[in-house]
């Protein structure tokens, strides 16, 4: 490991994950002497709901707009429309992420285009989509996962280029500034998630569990504006 402090000016490996190819008995926490895991399902829950409360929030804001406007309410519907849009794109992607599935289904890289575009429409966060595959739904949700967990590094937005070559998904962050937190990301690799896990950082232990099943390593490098993260 050799990045040992936050913010660094120097573009630096936060984990090479070769770890994760390690069998979940050795990863168990509770086998080591460290802290039981946190309970990702009831993390789960918790980051679902709040997730969705916001656009659903934001059309009801609109609905309160529409009532009072003297005018047509053209612009109070527009704002819903997005609104609405960005709640059934997120629980689209959620449904790859997060869901039950065979893990065969193939998943169209035109439809999730869609629902990326769709998602973070009205933030400041871009997605370049630039595989054109059709991919497995395990490969997507790999994917997924790995976008949720750079929404928690990209909290003022950014530009992130999603690639596929033939051994792995490799996708790059440009921000103008980023927040990292490396018990979170090192987590990736050891297995072993911080005690205080948030339901907004669940996605951490679902990306490793699932990382290791298929036997996928994991790297992440990362400076004040970058982020590249292989899995």
């Amino acid at each position: 490991m050799t990045n040992q402090h936050t913010g660094l000016k120097e573009s630096v490996e936060i984990i090479h994950a070769k770890a994760l190819l390690m069998s979940d008995e050795n990863n168990n926490g509770t086998s080591n002497g460290q802290p039981e895991d946190p309970d990702l399902l009831a993390l789960l829950g918790s980051r679902l709901c709040h997730d969705l409360v916001n656009p659903i929030g934001a059309i009801g804001n609109g609905l309160e707009l529409l009532e009072m406007a003297p005018g047509d309410g053209k612009a109070e519907m527009a704002l819903m429309r997005e609104s609405l849009n960005a709640a059934m794109a997120r629980i689209k992607f959620f449904r790859v992420a997060f869901g039950a599935g065979a893990d065969d289904a193939m998943i169209a890289a035109r439809d999730m285009r869609t629902t990326l575009d769709e998602m973070y429409g009205q933030s400041r966060t871009r997605v370049v989509w630039r595989d054109d595959a059709e991919r497995s739904r395990h490969e997507m949700r790999l994917a997924c996962l790995a976008l949720t967990c750079i929404e928690v590094a990209t909290p003022w937005g950014a530009t992130i280029e999603v690639v596929r070559n033939e051994a792995a998904w490799v996708i790059h962050v440009d921000a103008k500034r980023l927040r990292i937190d490396e018990p979170l990301w090192q987590s990736l690799g050891r297995g072993i998630l911080p005690p205080d896990l948030k339901g907004s950082e669940v996605q951490f232990g679902i990306l490793a569990r699932l990382a290791r099943r298929l036997r996928r390593p994991v790297s992440v490098s990362a400076d004040e504006t970058h982020l590249s993260l292989i899995v």
